[in-house]
């Protein structure tokens, strides 16, 4: 398994996650935003920062949280950032995000109109710094009350998600883009059926020789849960990776025997663990 991880597979040249932030109540544009998205099976992932650092704090880690080192990881990740100043925390993100290059050019910043009528520190402070650095044209005004989501999508659909592939070389952890590690991390899950984060850290620990950052995997398994591709089950801190129609890692050609003769092993080993594992299994097939 860990050589075929090694040499064995393609990966898409970015990702497909949108980070959204704004407000929590359902009445917020973020929620109409995710329902409206969710309901247009649109080709991409949205993403929610607050349900990955919820899940990392609930595992047991060793290393402090750097909020600033977790949100570059996702802005590294994103597609686009989508910003709807509608509650305190994202006034703070907003303000934060306009001083930092790697995730301005991402933005993509929808106000409310009508509130647009005069100049304010936000107007004329980050709003302006982040239309000066984003690739995406940064703001958008539409009614909050009478939203156009469609607008928002045609914004983002201005840089195509890449459909192209390229070999994935995994040999220093270093070398890897955060993506890279994203798509390693999901297909380490995926082999395992469902495994705790201690499992998948176990793991990546054979394929890098114990020379990789375990508080970053960590994060990004977190991500991975936070953007819907595991789900957790079971009350043993286990996760199972939910079905995608588009998968992050695929087996390069010559290679596809190898990935189905380790997933048949796998699932033999599986069919003989303990009636207590097995059944936390089962459970992750039929929620899949």
């Amino acid at each position: 398994m860990v050589q075929l991880i090694r040499t064995g597979y393609s990966v898409r040249r970015s990702g497909n996650i949108v980070f959204v932030c704004g407000g929590n109540s359902a009445s917020d544009m973020r929620m109409q935003f995710k329902s409206f998205c969710q309901s247009k099976r649109i080709d991409f992932e949205i993403f929610f920062p607050e349900f990955a650092m919820k899940d990392y704090f609930s595992n047991d880690h060793v290393s402090q949280f750097d909020i600033t080192e977790f949100e570059l990881i996702i802005g590294n990740l994103s597609h686009a950032i989508v910003m709807f100043p509608e509650a305190a925390g994202s006034y703070a993100e907003l303000g934060y995000f306009s001083h930092v290059d790697e995730l301005a050019k991402k933005i993509i910043l929808v106000l409310d109109q009508k509130w647009q009528s005069k100049d304010s520190f936000m107007s004329m402070g980050p709003v302006k710094k982040i239309g000066s650095k984003s690739k995406f044209y940064a703001e958008l005004q539409m009614p909050y009350a009478a939203p156009d989501f469609e607008v928002i999508i045609e914004r983002i659909n201005r840089f195509p998600l890449q459909k192209t592939r390229k070999s994935l070389s995994v040999e220093k952890f270093k070398d890897l883009t955060d993506y890279e590690i994203f798509c390693l991390v999901y297909q380490c899950f995926s082999f395992l059926r469902i495994a705790t984060i201690n499992d998948v850290l176990f793991l990546m620990n054979a394929i890098f020789q114990t020379r990789f950052k375990k508080h970053k995997v960590s994060q990004i398994a977190s991500i991975l849960f936070g953007s819907e591709y595991i789900d957790e089950i079971g009350s043993f801190g286990h996760y199972y990776t939910k079905n995608k129609t588009h998968s992050l890692l695929m087996p390069r050609t010559g290679f596809q025997g190898e990935d189905t003769d380790v997933n048949i092993q796998i699932a033999s080993i599986l069919e003989k663990s303990d009636r207590d594992f097995y059944s936390i299994l089962e459970d992750a097939k039929n929620a899949a």
